[in-house]
């Protein structure tokens, strides 16, 4: 697929405007035919699918909202592009392309993250939603900081989900095809993940300490 240095600038200019409306429906339209070329092994599709995904930052968003140090953003973006590169051929369109690229960003985050050891949630994440819940499951009213703390010694696997649904307001549904996993599955990784939080946070307020 030879695309034309008039075309490319065409499908830059509208992949940036829908970049900057959050529309990722409308970035998916402009890019389905690079993305199958790409599939089908196309490589010049591919250099530019790749420089569409780093020049817009659409890998960005999972990335950023599981690290905080630029470095290891930086780290996570990159392997994205390598992984987006190891795995175009096998890309079927089961889900829209940008799905299929915000897993793989996820995947990469928390590649960095077991990696890193470091801080999970950035200090301006909106926990209201989970303090809601931590006040609905049990009678101790929890402060920020022992919530964040819980999440931090979360297991990803039920951390990803919880932070999905009560921070980022998603509904399971969604959850479900981000993480490509059932929707049941969602249900009791977030009830667990929950569970676990509250537990530490009573277990806290039990022995009078921290939750180190």
């Amino acid at each position: 697929m030879a695309i034309e240095p008039g075309v490319q600038s065409s499908l830059d200019r509208e992949v940036a405007a829908a970049r900057a409306r959050n529309d990722f429906l409308a970035i998916d339209d402009a890019l389905t035919e690079v993305v199958d070329a790409a599939a089908g092994g196309d490589t010049d599709a591919l250099s530019f699918l790749l420089r569409m995904i780093d020049r817009h930052r659409l890998a960005a968003a999972p990335i950023r909202k599981m690290l905080i140090d630029e470095g290891d953003v930086e780290d996570a973006l990159q392997n994205t592009l390598m992984s987006v590169t190891r795995g175009i051929g096998s890309f079927e369109r089961q889900s829209r392309f940008t799905t299929w690229l915000y897993r793989i960003a996820e995947r990469e985050a928390l590649q960095v993250l077991r990696k890193n050891k470091r801080v999970t949630t950035p200090d301006g994440a909106d926990l209201s939603q989970l303090t809601e819940q931590v006040r609905h499951m049990s009678s101790i009213v929890a402060s920020r900081a022992m919530i964040t703390q819980a999440l931090e010694e979360l297991d990803p696997k039920f951390r990803e989900p919880v932070m999905m649904c009560d921070v980022e307001g998603l509904d399971y549904a969604t959850i479900a095809e981000r993480l490509g996993i059932p929707v049941n599955t969602v249900r009791t990784r977030i009830s667990r993940g929950r569970q676990y939080i509250v537990d530490r946070i009573q277990e806290q307020f039990r022995s009078g300490g921290s939750l180190a």
